[in-house]
């Protein structure tokens, strides 16, 4: 399989407006660009004529100037010998592209053009995690010989390794373009290799790390909101001394966006069938979610009286529900009498403890089973998660019949809370898909049942590993595992060919943000906490429009109908529509002020038939009394509201009341006392 190069136009605005920033610097040369052996890249344009620049992509991208938030590069003086010299600060541009559009594309296109115009030749890649950059060395490594079939050259790419260092010294030498990729952590710490000040094979004796600061390399950050702007990491990267750093996110921080040249919103992208449509298929009731996400934030000892702090879903005066931190709370204490909602009515503090073997707080409730354990919800959170599982893989089966018939692989990613619930020995997410994936195939292999190797085959799964290969929930090493490992981040094509039996990816975070491939068609969140993965992250895993087995994207037409759409992503959160929908909004109203910015959604119940047969009714007096004992019986359990139109009442009461039959008397009487009385 070969993954098709296609020619985008929004994905060449999005190059064009980055490269138009340096309209006018002088082409770099080996006479003007290098000293002391040492290849850098040269800008000969002055802080003014950035600026003009800069103003002039935003207008032609159509960005208005308050959402641009322009910075103008700045300068300052330094002393050099006998005279001042001006140093002009590195700067920052900003590009944002809603995930699975192509961002990586668009910025490696990006490196190709910068040489190609105006001679740049390093360039430093800058991920948040592992899986980010070794999707980003995938990109370079299939899309190699197409690139250069355009531009007419391939720069040398290479994944930095601190066990390789003096390829870094190659880097600052070579004439011919460079890439190098490396993770914050690589630069992050003064004991990491490349900090280091004293080694037998320095260069000019120089730190490696001020070895690549004086080529003066672009700086691309990828994800730069995954904490490359905490103070270390920014300080590392200063360290480096970019000509500019340019930033491409699709979930850019408000709070550290500067010249933003090129934006494509989730809208744009959504109605231009740029991305897959979505779809949220919910398991849960919105009384259930109420139950069930309760969460022990803090507890504490004040002075011998046990007190907590929960999260809990509040109802405000307006009827919206919000999951809030509640105030402190002792034994005795009702959930309701803090959230003012109904569904915690019976939800008493009977206990607050902390056990002497544990480092956690538990809570437990009167007449409830169940108890709350620092950091995790409560409420029957397995029984959501047996149902989640049930439709994903239910509802994998009948994608994967359908789109095998056109050559595309299906693929379900599932979310999990804690590698142990995968991995272990109280494993409860792998023993639930066991059980829903050997339930429901039969139904869609003939009747066969599966074998104990098939299960396990079609299941894949990525957690990072510590140093000593202990799976963690964090960052931290490869070793374990590296055959899956290199399948899920390293070789896409395999994961997508049909003669590869895995179709499930497990994974915790570390796939959250970087991640994704473009035949993800179901991803089911099964976490004890909805704010883990935000939305956008989460669905963003799925977006990208899917492949068939010759690597061909396979566009729906633009009147395709819902039953014969393609490209579908549906989601299996583990909340209600309204939640999922709410937070959903409320991340694109934060970033763009908008909520309209955001993709739109299908909703399906999972709680309801797929179908409703309708009746007419035949009015038959056997059927009536059946009908009408139906109804005395269902009126028992159903709450309804009766209203009532006080003057029609009172009308007809006293148009009755004149017709009963009694004395003259009373009949008068009795109507003078109600017309008083009225």
């Amino acid at each position: 399989m070969q993954l098709a190069l296609e020619e985008l136009k929004y994905q060449q605005d999005a190059v064009d407006a980055v490269v138009s920033i340096f309209d006018g610097t002088a082409s770099n040369t080996y006479d003007n660009a290098t000293v002391k052996g040492i290849r850098s890249n040269r800008l000969t344009l002055s802080p003014d004529e950035i600026e003009a620049n800069i103003q002039t992509a935003c207008k032609t991208s159509g960005i208005a100037d308050e959402a641009a938030k322009f910075e103008a590069p700045q300068t300052i003086e330094e002393f050099r010998g006998d005279k001042t010299v001006n140093l002009r600060l590195p700067f920052d541009i900003s590009v944002e592209m809603e995930t699975g559009t192509g961002k990586t594309l668009v910025y490696l296109k990006t490196i190709y053009r910068l040489f190609q115009k105006y001679k740049f030749t390093k360039f430093i890649i800058l991920t948040a995690t592992i899986p980010v950059r070794q999707g980003v060395m995938q990109t370079l490594r299939d899309f190699e010989k197409q690139l250069d079939d355009i531009f007419e050259f391939t720069p040398n790419f290479f994944e930095y390794d601190s066990k390789r260092i003096p390829e870094v010294a190659k880097f600052a030498q070579e004439q011919h373009p460079q890439i190098m990729v490396m993770t914050i952590a690589s630069i992050t710490g003064d004991d990491r290799i490349i900090n280091r000040e004293q080694r037998e094979d320095l260069f000019d004796n120089l730190p490696f790390i001020d070895l690549i600061a004086r080529t003066r390399r672009v700086v691309i950050m990828d994800e730069p909101q995954m904490g490359m702007d905490a103070p270390a990491t920014s300080n590392a990267i200063s360290r480096l001394n970019p000509l500019v750093r340019l930033r491409y996110s699709a979930t850019h921080r408000r709070e550290h966006l500067q010249n933003l040249v090129y934006r494509l919103t989730p809208y744009e992208s959504y109605s231009q069938g740029l991305v897959k449509k979505i779809d949220v298929l919910t398991v849960v009731e919105k009384n259930d979610e109420a139950s069930l996400k309760v969460e022990l934030v803090e507890a504490k000892n004040a002075n011998g009286t046990f007190k907590a702090r929960l999260k809990a879903w509040k109802k405000k005066a307006d009827g919206e529900l919000k999951f809030e931190v509640t105030p402190w709370m002792s034994p005795g204490d009702r959930l309701f009498d803090k959230t003012n909602n109904v569904a915690y009515h019976d939800y008493v503090i009977e206990n607050i403890k902390k056990p002497m073997d544990s480092d956690r707080w538990i809570v437990t409730f009167q007449n409830r089973d169940f108890q709350l354990l620092e950091g995790e919800a409560g409420g029957n959170i397995e029984a959501v998660w047996a149902t989640q599982m049930s439709f994903l893989v239910k509802k994998h089966f009948e994608r994967s019949a359908v789109l095998r018939e056109k050559g595309i692989k299906c693929l379900s990613l599932v979310f999990i809370n804690r590698v142990a619930n995968y991995i272990g020995d109280d494993s409860i997410i792998k023993k639930l898909f066991v059980e829903k994936y050997r339930e429901h195939f039969p139904k869609y292999n003939g009747g066969s049942e599966p074998s104990a190797e098939q299960v396990e085959k079609v299941q894949g799964y990525y957690f990072a590993n510590t140093s000593r290969g202990d799976l963690t929930d964090g960052e931290g090493g490869k070793e374990e595992q590296k055959r899956i490992y290199d399948l899920i981040l390293k070789d896409k094509k395999r994961l997508l060919s049909l003669e590869n039996p895995v179709q499930f990816i497990f994974s915790h975070s570390a796939l959250g943000v970087g991640w994704d491939n473009p035949n993800v068609f179901q991803i089911a969140t099964l976490s004890t906490t909805y704010s883990e993965i935000k939305k956008r992250q989460e669905i963003g895993r799925g977006l990208r429009i899917c492949v068939d087995q010759t690597g061909k994207r396979i566009y729906d037409a633009p009147d395709v109908t819902a039953k014969d759409r393609v490209n579908l992503l549906t989601v299996i959160p583990n909340e209600t529509y309204e939640t999922f929908a709410l937070q959903y909004q409320d991340e694109i109203r934060e970033q763009y002020g908008d909520k309209r910015a955001g993709a739109g959604m299908t909703h399906t119940d999972g709680n309801k038939p797929k179908s409703e047969v309708k009746f007419t009714r035949n009015h038959n007096v056997e059927i009536d009394r059946a009908l009408n004992d139906f109804w005395n019986a269902l009126a028992k359990k159903t709450e309804f509201a009766v209203v009532f139109d006080d003057a029609e009442i009172i009308k007809q009461a006293v148009e009755k009341v004149f017709c009963c039959h009694h004395s003259a008397y009373h009949r008068r009487s009795r109507a003078d006392e109600y017309r008083r009385n009225e």
